[in-house]
């Protein structure tokens, strides 16, 4: 029996679009849906009283197996909604009313939306991975420039980083250099993390998949990538065997964070210690198959209609 499955992106990711042709290649289907076009484009109703009769797009969500909660944009105003407060009450009901409508579906949704967003605080992924055993780097989060000062008495190598994406600009992984230090007074009006810097022995970026663990190895062809391996376009990847007791630990935090799946960044040091750098729960995983000939694609969609 065909399984049909709910793919909540924009409609040009390509991962979801390579997921939907995987999922219809098994004899399974999806729809991508983008909840930007919500509520002004995306006809949706919710009505019984088990909250579970809900149609989007003119389909009850009753057609559908799961739920990939892949990359999800906010509705959006209208554009005749000319009251910037109207517009941002706007959005807060549209996504209330439909988040709250996809929660109490009853479907299974990968990854959770309240425990992703969750997982994705930098802060608190950090403790979750100390907890579960990963050794992180030395961290200070701060808006305060004396702080950072302190702390790079303590690890004159640093490097910063965002705690998220933005349009304005690439958000790298960055060494704090001495021409740096004239700006910190910039933080007073945006924190950001500072991390002791870990010589580069080995890269890898994993996948989890529930319990299965993908995991290759990354290696930069230029300098440039010493602190952030995107940097270099040619960087190559070669699947790698993670030692268990690392592997473990990273499925007992996948496990606390309450995921289904994620990408992991790990930098091993030249002494052999791992340490763990972050976890993205909904992060790029297809060029992994691209690049190293692993499966993660028709993984996740196993995971997707089981």
């Amino acid at each position: 029996m065909t399984k049909r499955i709910l793919i909540l992106s924009f409609l040009k990711d390509y991962h979801a679009l390579a997921i939907q042709a995987l999922l219809q290649k098994q004899g399974d289907d999806a729809d991508i849906v983008d909840a930007a076009d919500f509520p002004s484009a995306l006809p949706f109703s919710h009505q019984g009283p088990d909250f579970t009769n809900v149609r989007l797009n003119g389909r009850p969500l009753s057609d559908y197996h799961s739920i990939w909660w892949r990359r999800v944009h906010y509705p959006k105003a209208s554009p005749d909604t000319r009251d910037p407060e109207e517009a941002r009450f706007a959005v807060r009901e549209s996504r209330d009313a439909l988040w709250g409508a996809l929660l109490a579906s009853g479907l299974p949704i990968y990854n959770s939306p309240i425990l992703e967003q969750a997982a994705g605080y930098k802060p608190y992924q950090l403790k979750v991975a100390r907890a579960c055993g990963l050794e992180i780097p030395d961290t200070l989060i701060t808006n305060t420039a004396e702080e950072v000062l302190a702390f790079r008495g303590k690890h004159p190598r640093l490097i910063y980083k965002s705690f998220g994406p933005t349009d304005l600009m690439v958000m790298d992984t960055r060494p704090l250099r001495d021409e740096d230090l004239p700006d910190l007074w910039r933080l007073k009006y945006c924190p950001a993390i500072f991390q002791q810097y870990i010589p580069r022995g080995r890269e890898y970026r994993v996948t989890l998949v529930e319990d299965d663990v993908f995991a290759t190895e990354v290696h930069i062809q230029q300098p440039v990538a010493e602190y952030d391996w995107r940097n270099d376009l040619s960087y190559q990847l070669t699947p790698a065997t993670l030692p268990e007791p690392i592997a473990d630990k990273l499925r007992r935090l996948r496990r606390a964070l309450g995921l289904h799946s994620g990408s992991i960044d790990l930098r091993e040091a030249p002494d052999g210690t791992m340490y763990f750098l972050e976890i993205n729960p909904s992060g790029q995983f297809l060029f992994l198959d691209i690049r190293a000939g692993t499966d993660v694609g028709s993984r996740f969609c196993r995971m997707l209609v089981q």
